[in-house]
């Protein structure tokens, strides 16, 4: 059985590695449709797909929705197999060994993930798990009916016990304040609230890029929101971040079990208070 794992990424360069990391022996081909990252992402992924013995190509694609994204990489893809995953994703040896059994029997597999907040020991408290996806399905199993986020599958799929961890709240505040949209809690979902700048932009079919949108449409720079960006973000994980139970810590992924040893991201305490994160947001 060959596994295409199939990525989208934009400005990745603080986790893609832990990404990669826990793929390492699971699939056989990792194609990554980059959006625009400046980050060092590109020349990062690289070296990470050496050091993890990955056979892996970066695609440079201009699109603005990421099932556009997605479905470039998929379609890129050499191997039967696809394991539609986002770059701030990590999968536990748990869930691969679940994912393998379930592909056995020709099944759909959906899986969930913890929304990580902060660091690698929080959670996002309004929404601790993202829904179940379908994450590994043969090519033949899916179609797309639009290109806004997924495809859809054409059976039913199953939904794994096993989750993987979601890191896209573990980054720079910057990078969070222009992907981390309005938080709805009366509607449990944050992707279709009134506030989502990604959205917005998408409509507003006349800039190149999220950036360029948010300069000319709320008058910030990117500069501008790389200072403001930190203050909104503290006080989103003074609201938001709760630890994770002792359980749950015990059923990370064996690639953050390694980071909590030295984690490159901590919340910083005065007492009860949270007062900052390490390093600065």
């Amino acid at each position: 059985m060959k596994i295409s794992a199939a990525l989208i990424a934009w400005n990745e360069v603080d986790t893609i590695d832990l990404c990669l990391k826990s793929l390492k022996g699971f699939v056989d081909e990792v194609i990554i449709a980059d959006t625009g990252s400046f980050d060092g992402t590109l020349e990062k992924v690289e070296e990470y797909l050496s050091r993890f013995e990955l056979n892996g190509e970066v695609i440079k694609v201009n699109v603005k929705t990421l099932g556009q994204a997605r479905r470039i990489a998929l379609e890129k893809a050499t191997h039967p197999w696809i394991l539609l995953i986002d770059a701030n994703l990590v999968l536990s040896g748990a869930l691969k060994k679940e994912l393998l059994k379930t592909s056995e029997v020709g099944v759909i597999s959906k899986v969930r993930s913890l929304n990580l907040m902060g660091d690698y020991i929080h959670y996002f408290t309004p929404l601790a798990y993202h829904d179940h996806h379908n994450t590994l399905f043969r090519k033949t199993d899916i179609v797309w009916g639009n290109d806004l986020d997924r495809p859809w599958p054409k059976k039913p799929g199953y939904k794994l016990k096993s989750w993987a961890v979601n890191l896209s709240r573990v980054r720079p505040a910057w990078r969070y304040w222009y992907r981390g949209e309005t938080f709805a809690p009366e509607s449990g979902r944050e992707w279709r609230t009134p506030g989502n700048r990604q959205l917005k932009w998408i409509n507003a079919s006349k800039y190149e890029s999220l950036i360029e949108y948010v300069e000319a449409e709320e008058g910030l720079t990117f500069e501008e929101v790389k200072d403001i960006a930190p203050n909104w973000f503290l006080g989103m994980l003074r609201k938001f971040a709760k630890p994770l139970s002792p359980k749950i810590k015990e059923q990370l992924p064996e690639t953050i079990q390694v980071e909590l040893k030295n984690p490159r991201y901590k919340l910083i305490y005065k007492g009860s208070e949270l007062v900052g994160r390490h390093p600065s947001l």
